[in-house]
């Protein structure tokens, strides 16, 4: 199975700004969020990053897969494509196996990108960097001691002001 990871980021590498609001992603951030969820039809994402797309912005709504890391056993949604669990993500990667998925992708946030870098299991990362500072926010990961090496593969200018940088991750 395949991972990635597809993630906005400012200019210094916060992938959310200090109030927690979206408002400072590109729309062409948005469109290449939704058309890498609707391709892999398998979405993996924790419980804020849920909270701020549901329901109106869920990527997958009709058919695929949409795994929530949550703590929470309420956890309920009226998407038919939601499923929410505190597996690790070796067991999420199975699950997903288990449903004839061959690529998912991670969305956010900081708490679930960190596991799934920590499990050794992402593949590679789209960074899309948008021209803002942050003087305070989310940082991509947290609690990863693990130096891993990135091969540059693609860089594609998305508007006038963005990039996407498409990194695969350096297998050791």
């Amino acid at each position: 199975m395949k991972i990635s990871i597809y993630i906005a980021a400012s200019a210094n590498g916060l992938i959310s700004n200090s109030r927690n609001v979206p408002d400072w992603l590109s729309p062409e951030y948005g469109a290449g969020m939704m058309a890498i969820c609707r391709e892999y039809k398998a979405v993996i994402m924790g419980r804020v990053t849920y909270d701020i797309l549901a329901p109106d912005y869920l990527p997958l709504t009709q058919e695929g897969t949409t795994v929530v890391l949550t703590t929470s056993e309420a956890a309920t949604s009226g998407n038919s494509t939601v499923v929410f669990t505190k597996a690790n993500p070796a067991e999420i990667v199975q699950m997903l196996a288990d449903r004839g998925h061959t690529h998912a992708v991670i969305i956010g946030g900081t708490a679930t990108i960190s596991a799934f870098v920590n499990a050794g299991v992402v593949d590679d990362i789209y960074f899309v960097m948008e021209p803002v500072l942050f003087g305070g926010g989310l940082p991509l990961l947290k609690g990863v001691e693990a130096e891993l090496k990135l091969n540059l593969l693609a860089v594609t200018k998305l508007n006038g002001n963005t990039v996407q940088l498409h990194y695969e991750i350096a297998k050791s």
